[in-house]
């Protein structure tokens, strides 16, 4: 129990480090979105079915139905690693603790950008 109460003053502003948590996740949003708009737009011509999409339609369709839910899940995951780091290295920066704790959120960025690339 020892191990998860802070050890000296603190330095590391929560709230500091939340908004810099919210701006990498900001971030990877808008990869995403600037990188489904380099897709091309056009549909297939002798496409039959119901819901015929381009590649950008595609994209956007699966990352939003798909990655959204793995982007929350990644956000709730990155706020207990937000606060696990924030208890246990109070005198870290706030900017450091932010960032590492926005890691699951690029985890979820590559491996959208690996089915896409795909």
């Amino acid at each position: 129990m020892s191990s998860i109460t802070p050890q000296g003053p603190w330095k590391t502003n929560p709230g500091l480090a939340l908004l810099h948590l919210f701006v990498w996740y900001a971030a990877v949003v808008c990869v995403f979105f600037a990188l489904a708009y380099t897709l091309p737009n056009t549909s297939d011509p002798d496409c039959q079915d119901t819901f015929c999409f381009s590649l950008r339609e595609g994209v956007l369709f699966v990352g939003i139905f798909y990655g959204g839910p793995a982007l929350l899940v990644a956000l709730l995951v990155s706020l207990v690693t937000l606060g696990l780091v924030t208890a246990r290295r109070p005198q870290s920066p706030a900017r450091w603790v932010g960032f590492v704790s926005a890691i699951p959120a690029f985890l979820v960025l590559a491996a959208g950008i690996c089915v896409v690339v795909r």
